[in-house]
């Protein structure tokens, strides 16, 4: 019968680099699939698996029964789901079935390299664990690095995107803006902010006069003032909102006051009140937002991610 010599402190330093090892794969998991969760969430998952690891280790040298069992793949696959779902439950299967895949992903590459380094750089015959450990953990966190590069478009284009509401002649319009860090215009008349929005997304509120003195604008028409002072409808509303933008100085574009604007579920009002610049052109070609809102006008509105970084396109028009 094999007798064992047992370590107490290289099985706690095992298990305390397992745990390392799970706790960091499933961050990495949902850094890089943007899925929320918290610090006891990981524990409650890293301990899963460890625990998990902790059976497989006593078993393999038989103070418990079921080591094949514990090594079984469908075993360990169920494992790794309850981690999963520990980690990030409540979640849709679709988004599940994702980050299950990154997990997966993640942990073979970084354990394949944390076991190729111990072998190859132990000493001989004896694997260093603490060295596959080190080496793992660092493949984790660059793959997580990557990983968020490569989705960090993606990412903030969700983040960074508010649903505007505005109010007209009782005519209510629906949109979604991006937060433009490049929006510091002002109403010359009373310095309020100014949302950009494209004229598109205005058709069923403006008057057809009134597009006509925005294009016009906004081609740099000589007579477009003339239109402007002819124009009988909305006379009261009417703006003109002066920027200068990159290859244009001194350009001109329409505004209005509305009725009312809500950004998010937050109603803007009073002093408040923005005031609404007629873009002629679709500001975004592949029409995902279809207006430019300053950022000061959505702070307390809207929640952002944690761990979002602040992103916003660069507009085609700054302050004058």
């Amino acid at each position: 019968m094999l007798e064992y010599t047992l370590y107490v402190d290289v099985w706690l330093l095992r298990l305390g680099c397992n745990y390392l090892f799970e706790y960091l794969l499933l961050w990495a998991t949902a850094t890089i699939t943007r899925t929320p969760t918290t610090a006891t969430r990981l524990t409650l998952g890293s301990l899963i698996g460890t625990v998990h690891y902790g059976l497989y280790l006593a078993a393999s040298v038989g103070l418990l029964p079921l080591y094949g069992l514990l090594r079984f793949f469908p075993v360990v696959l169920l494992v790794s789901a309850a981690m999963l779902g520990a980690t990030f439950y409540p979640l849709g299967w679709r988004k599940l079935l994702t980050a299950a895949g990154y997990f997966y992903t993640i942990g073979f590459v970084a354990a394949g390299v944390g076991l190729a380094g111990a072998y190859l750089f132990g000493p001989s015959g004896s694997p260093s664990f603490t060295l596959g450990t080190v080496l793992s953990v660092l493949t984790i966190l660059l793959i997580a690095e990557l990983g968020w590069g490569i989705v960090h478009e993606r990412v903030v284009r969700t983040i960074y995107r508010v649903p505007v509401e505005i109010t007209c002649d009782g005519q209510k319009i629906k949109m979604t803006a991006l937060v433009d860090t490049g929006n510091h215009l002002k109403d010359p008349l009373n310095r309020q902010s100014v949302i950009i929005v494209d004229a598109e997304a205005l058709r069923t509120v403006l008057p057809q006069e009134v597009s006509a003195v925005a294009l016009a604008l906004e081609q740099g028409d000589p007579g477009a003032l003339e239109q402007l002072t002819s124009l009988k409808t909305w006379r009261t509303r009417l703006r003109l909102i002066p920027f200068n933008s990159i290859g244009r100085t001194n350009g001109m574009m329409l505004g209005f006051r509305p009725d009312e604007v809500k950004i998010g579920a937050r109603s803007l009002l009073g002093d408040f009140q923005p005031t609404i610049a007629i873009h002629p052109n679709n500001l975004d070609p592949f029409g995902e937002y279809r207006a430019l809102v300053p950022p000061h006008l959505v702070e307390n509105t809207l929640q952002v991610v944690e761990g979002g970084e602040v992103y916003a396109a660069p507009s085609s028009h700054s302050q004058p």
